[in-house]
């Protein structure tokens, strides 16, 4: 049975981006296919573009926890 992956809020985004992004750098590490790389690079970036989101989210709110629009 596959694992179900649930996304509650944006730390939960971070996380499973990053990890799908370690998953597929460690198939290019073995295998050295270029796509696969984009597709790693491509989950960095989206973690880190969540990750900024959360940051400025907390600037402008003083809630780092929750962003609202991400959470429905």
């Amino acid at each position: 049975m596959a694992k179900v992956i649930k996304t509650n809020g944006v730390t939960d985004i971070i996380n499973v981006t990053r990890d799908i992004g370690d998953q597929l750098n460690n198939m290019f590490q073995k295998n050295k296919d270029l796509k696969v790389a984009a597709l790693a690079l491509s989950g960095y970036k989206t973690a880190v573009q969540a990750a900024k989101a959360q940051v400025i989210y907390k600037k402008l709110t003083g809630s780092p926890e929750s962003i609202e629009f991400l959470e429905n």
